[in-house]
């Protein structure tokens, strides 16, 4: 007979989140960011007792650094270690701590280089329409140059 039990929620869960946050946070760690006492942690590990929605929430954010639901856009993105990403990408791909100090300063480069692209553009077009002037205008004069002078 099995008598081993796993931790529950008494609401809609994923079970593999679940254990994992509380079996990869110590004991010490849960009670520390739940504010419970150890009892209540041992009570939680057995199944003796659901672990309650928030705790869940906590663990899951400690665990998985995954933002619990109910916090609009934010829900479901992750943060780990220096590293924050959005539901979907992955880890290789996320924005690190520093690069988000500077995201300003981002913004305001691409802003320069969108303005340097037009001021490209612009000028390559009045080169070209100057280049074709000339070339309109030089053939014209010989032209009359030959006829008058």
């Amino acid at each position: 007979m099995n008598n081993r039990t796993f931790p529950r929620t008494d609401f809609k869960s994923n079970q593999n989140d679940l254990m994992h946050a509380v079996f990869s946070v110590s004991a010490t760690d849960i009670a520390t960011v739940c504010k419970v006492d150890l009892d209540t942690v041992s009570r939680w590990k057995t199944g003796t007792e659901p672990v309650p929605y928030m705790a869940y929430q906590l663990l899951v954010f400690k665990a998985l650094g995954r933002i619990p639901e109910g916090f609009g856009a934010w829900s479901g993105w992750h943060l780990i270690e220096d590293r924050i990403y959005p539901p979907g990408a992955s880890f290789k791909g996320a924005a690190r701590q520093i690069e988000l100090i500077f995201i300003d300063h981002y913004r305001i480069d691409r802003q320069l280089c969108e303005n340097q692209a037009t001021h490209i553009e612009g000028l390559t077009r009045r080169h070209d329409f100057y280049k074709k002037q000339c070339g309109l205008e030089s053939r014209w004069g010989m032209m009359l140059n030959n006829l008058f002078g």
